[in-house]
């Protein structure tokens, strides 16, 4: 694989794209993530304690480590506490698990993708990535993990609640005691926003500043905001403001 300019056209003088095999470049984004406690982290953070060792984000860990691993020009300006590592024997288990579960997509085809999720797919189903493209495989193993979440949620929600209905009317008081099925952080609005279904079996959503786990159940009191459709699957969903979580 060679470097192209503007055009599409190839220059005499080009030199060969760097590249490593999916393998081995999945397996140092899960080594990331793993390094991480299972997260991706968007920014690195330090912190003002020495005990505190920093927080890399997962694509600085992922190109400082080809950078050494290849010792690029750019090497010697790596960050003097960052800490080389190498994947493991999980990490690369992890790996063909993620394969396996991307093969159902290029079986699918690729035509009912957004793009974002179409330039994930085409990447994962090439033998070799270039170097240029380790942010995007950095992001790899959360992708993986929120696509399969999704996925066994649509189902659940296909085969569970279905038959959902909505809650009041809009501007309703409502009080139910809900389990949690989805829960997603906005960073632009520093809340999470949440799926989740009543004992009776009805779907609403709603945002909330605080984390609580899937599965969780609690005592919800809310206002009605909006009767809409899951953006799953068509089941009729309560959008829920003002809301007010309780321990059940």
């Amino acid at each position: 694989m060679f470097a192209e300019v503007k055009n599409g056209y190839v220059h005499k003088d080009a030199v060969p794209m760097k590249t490593v095999s999916i393998a081995d470049a999945l397996a140092v984004a899960y080594a990331a993530y793993r390094i991480n406690n299972n997260t991706y982290t968007k920014d690195t953070r330090r912190f003002s304690c020495d005990e505190n060792k920093t927080q890399f984000d997962n694509k600085s860990i992922v190109r400082y480590y080809w950078e050494k691993k290849q010792d690029t020009s750019d090497a010697k300006y790596l960050p003097t506490d960052f800490e080389m590592f190498e994947p493991t024997e999980a990490d690369y288990a992890s790996v063909q698990e993620a394969l396996k579960w991307m093969k159902r997509y290029v079986m699918l085809g690729l035509g009912d993708l957004d793009g974002f999720k179409a330039d994930m797919v085409k990447e994962l189903s090439q033998d070799e990535v270039p170097f240029k493209r380790m942010g995007l495989i950095a992001f790899a193993p959360e992708f993986i993990k929120r696509d399969r979440h999704e996925s066994e949620l649509k189902k659940e929600i296909r085969v569970e609640y279905r038959d959902s209905q909505h809650l009041g009317a809009e501007k309703d008081s409502v009080e139910a005691v809900i389990a949690i099925l989805d829960q997603r952080y906005s960073a632009q609005w520093e809340s999470y926003n949440y799926t989740a279904v009543t004992t009776e079996g009805n779907l609403i959503s709603f945002m909330n500043k605080f984390a609580y786990d899937v599965g969780a159940m609690l005592r919800c009191k809310a206002k009605v905001k909006a009767q809409t459709k899951n953006k799953l699957f068509e089941a009729n969903e309560t959008r829920l403001n003002y809301v007010k979580l309780y321990k059940v």
